[in-house]
């Protein structure tokens, strides 16, 4: 019997003690929310850290002090362990199977103890360090007692920057590299297309572009911060910011196309191989050359192709061959948008089409993989061949064509989006479940490598795409299968300050649904995705007809749903404005990108309340449209005031737009007007009808 209630106390102890960890660790993960999210975390018993008390860094194992930010850029060295004190200690003897970028923090008794396989694992280990300091600082409470094991899951985890459509100012690019390093971000892929100084081709760069040597500066800040930048320069496809230009039209495979590339005249190689180097000059420290080869369209058009006797797909794969040893006679790896590949196959569309069902994937593949198998020899095997879905990664098709690389001993990368062709404002929860799933596959599959594209098609400004890089960092540094609404929690703890981290503050969600009202809110056919080559707006209510309320009763009863949000949207990010620590100028921007969306509804029912109107009240209501119609100046205004503090807002004088299949919508106009392409165009609509009036 005694030996029973022994045994039943042990128990007891022991789930006493479970609890309490159970309990710490729950109380730790509710204060202290990382991004991205460590390996393992262990609370512990015993005195944690405040704050306040770092006095001093010890260096062990390095010389080399990483780059410090917050309250641990000014702390002095010290000369030995004690309470206060930062050790960071690179291990000489480092553990079978550790990897580069791996950490370990310990902290107890006021002490800090990291241990890192080398200079980029100190360098996070500090990151971790930091935010911890910071969200025990924010909420005045102590660090726990705890111990942090942490090594990435992916080795490269790259955010590209695409400079297609326009420039921010220098300084914003410093931050953006600092920002993105402290979310544990390894690579940049700079897409530069007409934004380089050329010094090679000068006809190419814009009259703004950023020289070769301050972006190679740019370049040299982010390997101070374990940020390896790398170019992307577009060829064969994807050409119109070079063949837009008189002196190199005759490099067109299509005569009246500015679109792509002759593969086979050979100044074509001259011109992109002195871009190239321009670029790689632009970026000393990164490893790859990104050389695009995308979405060619009609490949072999020029008389040169036709006379040649090859296939298209003999055609993009001499292209690939040689720009793939020009990057490694310049020891770059290159890198390769894939598309073509499987377009040249038949395959393509079962690598991005959710509604072809499994038989007939697995059909197209059975029938069509052998063009694939063929031209084999063809393929450059030092190439990294990017495999790029921004919205259905896992997919069947998708998910065979990654296999096919793997089982031919191919490199492949993948490619997701944190921005694809939205205006004004990612969507779909910043691309969350996209982005989710790549990071899962790549991790899953050993792919050599994951890029969270950023494009510049529409335009945003680069503050939007914070919430969905960090669902990027989030998953491509650890995978955990967790949800939007934990993962945004912690984006706006991180992002903005741990007050905000409730769902009460949620308001980007919000502003995404009320953005796909405002995108055709004025139009009855139509979209903002690109620059529209006509406008088809509603109609305008004429002075004897109560039909148009009838009409558009679906817009009025969206717009006055639209106003109610709207409020929503305004009072919370009132509300986290307030609140914030950090990353003021984003919330500025998203209050704006709400002023700027409502425009369209309230216009709306105005136009109602003038249709339904008696005729003596018309008059009253017409002039308040007047006043709302003129007041557009004052909400653009607002709007560029804040997007230009960090955007140059307008191309240099005489920029000569793409010309032919870029139909984005910034590529609509040389000034900020295809912002508010509608807008503008309804305001004309309606004056004129005033004064018809």
């Amino acid at each position: 019997m005694k030996n029973k209630i022994t045994g039943l106390m042990l128990l007891l102890n022991l789930f006493v003690v479970l609890s309490a960890k159970a309990g710490a660790k729950e109380d730790f993960d509710k204060h202290f929310r990382l991004m991205p999210q460590p390996q393992k975390i262990e609370v512990q018993s015993g005195k944690g850290l405040s704050y306040h008390t770092l006095k001093a860094i010890l260096l062990k194992g390095t010389t080399l002090k990483p780059v410090l930010y917050g309250d641990l850029k000014s702390l002095p060295y010290a000369t030995a362990a004690g309470p206060g004190v930062v050790v960071l200690n690179i291990a000489t003897n480092k553990t079978p199977g550790s990897s580069t970028e791996s950490y370990t923090i310990e902290i107890k008794n006021s002490q800090v103890f990291v241990t890192a396989s080398d200079q980029a694992g100190l360098f996070y280990a500090c990151q971790t360090l930091l935010q911890l300091l910071e969200d025990a600082k924010a909420q005045q409470i102590e660090i726990p007692a705890c111990s942090i094991s942490d090594f990435p899951e992916i080795a490269y985890r790259a955010v590209h920057l695409d400079l297609k459509h326009h420039l921010d100012a220098i300084s914003y690019y410093y931050d953006l590299v600092d920002r993105l390093a402290h979310i544990k971000v390894n690579a940049i892929i700079v897409e530069f297309e007409d934004k380089l100084r050329y010094r090679k081709s000068s006809e190419v760069g814009a009259l703004n572009a950023i020289s070769v040597e301050e972006f190679a500066s740019i370049s040299r800040y982010a390997k101070e911060r374990n940020i390896e930048i790398s170019p992307l320069v577009q060829g064969l496809g994807h050409a119109s910011f070079i063949l837009k230009h008189d002196k190199f039209k005759n490099l067109r495979d299509t005569v009246t196309s500015d679109w792509s590339f002759d593969p086979m005249n050979p100044k074509t190689y001259e011109l992109q191989f002195s871009l190239y180097e321009d670029a790689i000059a632009a970026t000393p420290h990164g490893k790859y050359l990104h050389v695009g080869g995308d979405e060619v369209g009609h490949l072999g058009m020029s008389e040169l192709s036709k006379k040649s006797g090859l296939t298209p797909m003999q055609l993009q794969m001499q292209w690939l061959k040689k720009v793939c040893d020009f990057a490694a006679s310049h020891n770059r790896i290159p890198i390769f948008w894939d598309d073509m590949l499987f377009k040249l196959a038949n395959l393509y569309r079962t690598t991005y089409d959710p509604s072809i069902s499994a038989e007939e994937v697995n059909k197209a593949w059975q029938t069509n993989d052998h063009l694939l198998d063929e031209n084999l020899a063809l393929f450059p095997k030092e190439c990294v061949y990017m495999r790029w879905n921004y919205d259905t990664p896992d997919i069947l098709g998708n998910n065979k064509a990654i296999d096919w690389y793997k089982a031919h001993n191919l490199k492949a990368m993948a490619a997701t989006a944190a921005q694809t062709t939205w205006p004004i404002l990612p969507r779909e929860s910043s691309n969350f479940q996209s982005i989710k799933d790549f990071c899962r596959i790549t991790s899953q599959k050993k792919m050599d490598g994951i890029l969270c594209t950023a494009w510049d098609d529409c335009s945003p400004h680069f503050e939007t795409y914070w919430r969905g890089l960090y669902n990027f960092a989030f998953f491509s540094w650890n995978f955990v299968d967790t949800k939007a609404d934990d993962v945004h929690a912690r984006f706006r703890h991180r992002f903005y300050a741990p007050a905000l981290a409730s769902n009460s503050f949620e308001f980007q969600d919000s502003l995404e649904k009320a953005l796909d009202f405002w995108e055709t809110a004025l139009i009855s056919k139509g979209h903002r995705n690109n620059y529209p080559k006509t406008t088809e707006l509603i109609e305008l209510p004429e002075q004897n007809n109560r039909a148009w309320s009838e009409k558009y009763k679906a817009k009025i009863s969206k717009a006055k749903e639209e106003i109610i949000r709207y409020e929503t949207i305004k009072n919370r990010i009132t509300q986290s404005a307030q609140l914030a620590r950090q990353n003021q100028f984003s919330l500025q921007l998203m209050n704006q990108i709400n002023e700027l969306q409502i425009y369209s509804a309230k216009l709306l029912l105005l136009l109602e309340r003038y249709n339904n109107a008696s005729n003596p009240a018309k008059g009253d209501v017409k002039k308040e449209i007047n006043t709302y119609v003129t007041g557009f100046n004052t909400v653009r205004t607002n709007y560029e005031q804040v997007f230009s503090k960090t955007r140059i807002m307008a191309n240099p004088e005489g920029y000569i737009l793409d010309q032919n299949q870029h139909h984005h919508l910034a590529n609509g106009t040389n000034n900020s007007d295809w912002m508010y392409v509608y807008e503008l165009a309804m305001n004309a609509k309606i004056n004129g009808w005033l004064k018809l009036k």
